[in-house]
C-alpha cells in the first residue's frame, strides 16, 4: 500500500461546474490531486495547440532539412516505433507510480526537451530521429493521460466528456492554422519554439497549485504496480473484442488519414488543398464534442462509436468514386464528425470497462492500439495497395475496415450500461390505474 492520494478534497455543491479530483462527487482517487473543470479545459486546449505546433510540420521539416525520402521515412517509422512503446509505459507510470498529474508534467517536460533538441539537430538523420522520438514519445503521451485525468475526476458524470475534450479540437486549429502563417513569414524555428512552450505551459497548468490545500499522505486504495492484478482487467473478453473493433477502424481511419492527400494531389488538387483537408475537419469536430452528453444518453456510446465508423466508411466509398479534388477536400471535412463520435465513445468506453485506478492505463492500451498499432499496418498495407491497385481500391479496403469494425464493436458491446442511458432521456410518467 504505497500509492499516493491526495488528502482534503475541494468540497462544492451538487452538481457545480467546480467537480474536482476526489471529490464527494466521485469519492477517494489513488494518484490524483484536485483539477478543476476549467483548468481541464485549458489543459485540453493547450495540448491541442501544442499537438497543432508539432505534428502537421514534422514532414515539412525532415524535408527542409534535406533529408531524402528513404531517410524521412526511416526518421518517422523510428519515431513511430518510440511512441509504440511509450503508450502502455507511460499508463503504467502514471497509474502505478508518479500519479497521473505528474506524469502529465515529465511528458510535457520531456515533449519540450524533443522539441529543443530538434532545434540544435541539425540535418543529421540519426540526431533528427533522437529529437523527434524525444518529441514524439511526450507528446502522445498527452492524450491518454489527460483522457485518464479528465474520467477521473468526471466520474459518474464522464458524459460531459466531449464538452471539455473540445478544447484540444479548438486549440488544434487555431495552431495549426498559425503555424503556417509562422513558418512561412518567420521560418521552421519559430514555430517548433512556440511548441516548446507551449508544452512548458501544459506542464505550468498541471502543477500549479489548485484553489484547494492538498496534503501527500501514505496508504489509501492504492497499490502497488502489479502486473497480475492488471491483466484480468485488460483482457477481459470485452475489453479484447473492442480493442479489435477499434483496430479494424483506425486501420481504415489513419489508412484515409495518410492517403488522402495523395488522393487530392493525384486528381490535381494543390498543397492549399491538402492543407484544408487536413485542418478544417478540426472545426466540424468542435459542435460534436459540445454535444457529447445528449449524443451519448440519447443514443449509447456503442450507437455513437458505430455511427461514427459507419460515417466514415460511406464518406470514404465517396472518394473512391469521386476523383475531384475538391469534392475530396470537402468529404474529409465531413469526416471530423465521425472522428469526434469514435474517439469521444472509446474514452469512456474504457473507462466502463476498467476500474477507476487504471484510467490512465486503459486510456494508453486503447492508444497503443489506435494510435500506434494500427498507423504502422496502415502505411504498409496502404502504400502497398495503393501503388499496385489504384486509389479507388485503397478506398474501398478502407471502407470495408471502418465498417467491420464498427460491426465488432456492435457486436461486443451488448452490455446496457453501452446503450441509451434512461437518466439522460425524458421521464415516462405511467398513467394512474383506473379506479376500483
Amino acid at each position: 500500500m504505497c500509492g499516493l492520494v491526495w488528502s482534503r478534497p475541494y468540497r462544492q455543491r451538487p452538481g457545480s461546474a467546480r467537480r474536482t479530483i476526489g471529490s464527494d462527487g466521485t469519492g477517494p482517487l489513488t494518484h490524483t490531486r484536485s483539477v478543476s473543470l476549467r483548468r481541464l479545459s485549458a489543459i485540453y486546449a493547450f495540448q491541442g495547440v501544442a499537438f497543432g505546433l508539432l505534428m502537421p510540420f514534422l514532414l515539412p521539416l525532415l524535408a527542409e532539412r534535406g533529408l531524402s525520402a528513404a531517410q524521412l521515412g526511416f526518421v518517422l517509422g523510428a519515431a513511430g516505433l518510440a511512441a509504440l512503446v511509450a503508450y502502455p509505459l507511460w499508463g503504467v507510470i502514471a497509474d502505478g507510480w508518479l500519479g497521473r498529474p505528474r506524469t502529465v508534467v515529465l511528458t510535457a517536460l520531456v515533449a519540450a526537451a524533443g522539441g529543443l533538441w530538434i532545434l540544435v539537430a541539425g540535418s543529421d538523420p540519426l540526431t533528427l530521429t533522437l529529437a523527434l522520438s524525444l518529441a514524439t514519445v511526450g507528446a502522445l503521451g498527452w492524450g491518454p493521460l489527460i483522457d485518464g485525468l479528465t474520467l477521473g475526476v468526471l466520474g459518474d458524470g464522464s458524459s460531459a466528456y466531449g464538452r471539455i475534450r473540445v478544447w484540444a479540437s479548438v486549440g488544434w486549429a487555431a495552431s495549426a492554422t498559425a503555424g503556417g502563417l509562422i513558418w512561412v513569414r518567420a521560418g521552421a524555428d519559430l514555430v517548433f519554439v512556440a511548441f516548446i512552450v507551449a508544452a512548458l505551459l501544459l506542464a505550468a497548468l498541471v502543477a500549479l497549485p489548485t484553489e484547494t490545500d492538498f496534503r501527500v499522505r501514505r496508504g489509501g486504495d492504492g497499490q502497488r504496480p502489479s502486473l497480475r492484478g492488471w491483466v484480468p482487467h485488460l483482457v477481459a473478453p470485452t475489453m479484447l473484442g473492442f480493442l479489435a473493433g477499434l483496430l479494424l477502424a483506425s486501420i481504415g481511419e489513419h489508412a484515409s488519414w495518410r492517403f488522402i492527400s495523395l488522393r487530392i494531389l493525384d486528381g490535381g488538387g494543390d498543397v492549399f488543398l491538402v492543407g484544408l483537408a487536413a485542418s478544417l475537419p478540426a472545426l466540424v469536430e468542435i459542435p460534436v464534442f459540445a454535444s457529447s452528453r445528449r449524443l451519448a444518453g440519447r443514443l449509447g456510446l456503442r450507437a455513437l462509436f458505430v455511427i461514427g465508423a459507419l460515417v466514415a466508411a460511406v464518406l470514404m466509398a465517396l472518394v473512391a468514386v469521386v476523383p475531384d479534388p475538391w469534392m475530396v477536400t470537402a468529404l474529409r471535412t465531413l469526416e471530423g464528425a465521425s472522428y469526434a463520435l469514435r474517439y469521444m465513445a472509446m474514452v469512456m468506453i474504457v473507462g466502463l470497462l476498467l476500474p477507476r485506478h487504471l484510467y490512465a492505463m486503459g486510456q494508453s492500451v486503447a492508444w497503443f492500439v489506435y494510435a500506434g498499432i494500427a498507423p504502422i499496418l496502415a502505411d504498409t498495407a496502404g502504400g502497398l495497395i495503393y501503388e499496385t491497385l489504384g486509389a479507388p481500391a485503397l478506398f474501398a479496403v478502407v471502407t470495408a475496415a471502418l465498417a467491420l469494425g464498427g460491426a465488432v464493436v456492435w457486436l461486443v458491446l451488448r452490455d446496457p450500461r453501452f446503450g441509451p442511458q434512461p437518466s439522460s432521456l425524458p421521464e415516462v410518467i405511467p398513467a394512474p390505474p383506473p379506479p376500483v
